[in-house]
């Protein structure tokens, strides 16, 4: 048998081992994805929620089509996933409750500056 149809049959599997591109890839895409579709559903994350195997687990591999349990395992717990996911849950929702406050504040400075017998002294206080 020629040696290219010896290599054409022979399949290797891919190694269950992650390089350092595919993990960074893998928490870029998933810090994006609990950014722009997971936190419009589920704000708040108790360590309980982000046990492996646990629902938002399971959605964040399937997002990153991560096969094997093994793979899953090592991204999750030991290559940083879990803790992306906690983070940027973290991070977005400090930006809403940020936004929110600035929101209510400029509301507020929009009443006070609207009623015409609210004193001078008392609008700059805000």
């Amino acid at each position: 048998m020629p040696p290219a149809e010896l290599e054409a049959r022979q399949v290797q599997a891919l190694p269950q081992g992650l390089c350092r591109e595919t993990i960074a890839e893998w928490n870029d895409t998933a810090g994006d994805y609990v950014r722009t579709k997971m936190f419009d559903r589920k704000q708040f994350v108790t360590d309980a929620d982000l046990e492996m195997g646990g629902h938002i687990q399971k959605l964040v591999a399937m997002e990153l089509h991560i096969s094997g349990e093994e793979r899953q395992r090592l991204f999750w717990q030991e290559q940083g996933g879990r803790t992306t996911v906690r983070n940027t849950i973290r991070k977005k929702r400090q930006a809403a409750q940020n936004s929110m406050k600035i929101a209510f504040r400029g509301k507020l400075l929009m009443y006070c500056i609207l009623i015409p017998s609210v004193s001078i002294s008392h609008r700059f206080l805000l």
